[in-house]
């Protein structure tokens, strides 16, 4: 009951009950205490316990009331947390909540630390959580979503998966994205920034590439390399070739170099590629397989003789032999004895 209508209709009642007695008794009572003589009707005596009851009642509701608007908050305000706990737990970044039930203390408090999945459509949820479950659906689809716009950018953490997810949905809907990775690599995850290194080589060429030379590495420096067709060769010249072995040339090995020269075989003439490779072998120790490789495929036997007459007697111990058959045999040809992939292991 309201305190309000309460207080009417027990004043209805004292007064009625006041104006019954006095009808029936309108005669006067009189006390006496500490020298203090009190002398009023008798119906205001029968009242008076009524008004005393009617405010003891009073008290006990207000007292109560304000007992139980004070818990509601606290219900209003943990619900409140608790609708934004759920909002940090849906988009991978959950948050510490202040609880002040004890109730929601002992369970909801695990939200602080756990990411909340959730499989199939949810009805009757506040606007704020399905802002969330609509943007999570979106990433996971694959669609790019501008966390800015949601105002998100600068709060998720760039190690939370909704933004991983998201930067890779983006870098395979928009290849210019990849170059901006490039220019701020210190700002994404390494596997992002692999990525979009891939995606930016399968598309680029080499004098662009060079930009960001430091950057590559052997896997992507022949994704670059795989791309050359025909008479488009991506802009690779010498210099520019050089520049990239220079670079890698602490990742290349014997394999790599060998897969260098037969890529080469396919953009230079042969003197121009043995003049190439001659220089190589020169520079790195693992260039020589690919240099004599090159002299045997190109049928260059007497130069191929007269490098290992160079060498040692215990290197490149297969080539040797290929060298001696040719001397007697010259239909043999290096892809005879020689599985082009294996030839660095099997020296």
């Amino acid at each position: 009951m309201r305190l309000g209508l309460y207080f009417i209709a027990s004043i209805i009642l004292m007064v009625i009950v006041g104006i019954f007695v006095f009808t029936i008794n309108p005669d006067y009572y009189s006390i006496s205490k500490f020298g203090f003589t009190i002398n009023i009707p008798i119906a205001v005596w029968i009242v008076l316990p009524m008004l005393a009851l009617m405010i003891a009642s009073a008290v006990h509701m207000m007292f109560y009331g304000t007992k139980n608007f004070f818990k509601f908050k606290k219900w209003e305000k943990d619900t409140a947390s608790l609708d934004d706990a759920l909002y940090w737990s849906l988009l991978n970044e959950p948050k510490a909540h202040k609880f002040n039930l004890p109730i929601l203390k002992q369970t909801v408090s695990l939200l602080d630390v756990a990411s909340v999945k959730v499989d199939g459509a949810v009805d009757d949820i506040s606007d704020k959580l399905r802002g969330a479950l609509t943007l999570v659906s979106e990433i996971n689809r694959g669609e790019y979503v501008d966390l800015k716009a949601h105002k998100l950018d600068r709060v998720l953490s760039a190690k939370n998966p909704l933004v991983v997810k998201n930067l890779m949905n983006r870098l395979a809907k928009e290849h210019t994205f990849a170059e901006e990775v490039l220019q701020s690599k210190g700002s994404y995850e390494p596997h992002i920034f692999a990525e979009a290194l891939k995606i930016f080589s399968s598309e680029t060429t080499f004098p662009k590439a060079k930009k960001y030379i430091d950057l590559y590495d052997k896997e992507n420096f022949f994704v670059l390399l795989t791309r050359i067709k025909g008479e488009d060769n991506l802009g690779l010249t010498k210099d520019l070739l050089d520049d990239f072995i220079v670079a890698l040339e602490e990742k290349l090995r014997c394999a790599d170099y060998l897969r260098i020269a037969t890529f080469m075989m396919h953009e230079l003439s042969p003197d121009e590629n043995l003049r190439l490779w001659s220089q190589y072998e020169k520079k790195y120790s693992d260039a020589q397989v690919a240099y004599l490789y090159l002299l045997f495929d190109y049928e260059m036997i007497d130069k191929a003789g007269d490098y290992l007459r160079e060498h040692g007697e215990n290197d490149f111990k297969r080539f040797r032999a290929l060298f001696d058959l040719k001397q007697e045999h010259k239909k043999y040809k290096i892809t005879d004895l020689m599985n082009i992939r294996h030839i660095c292991d099997a020296l």
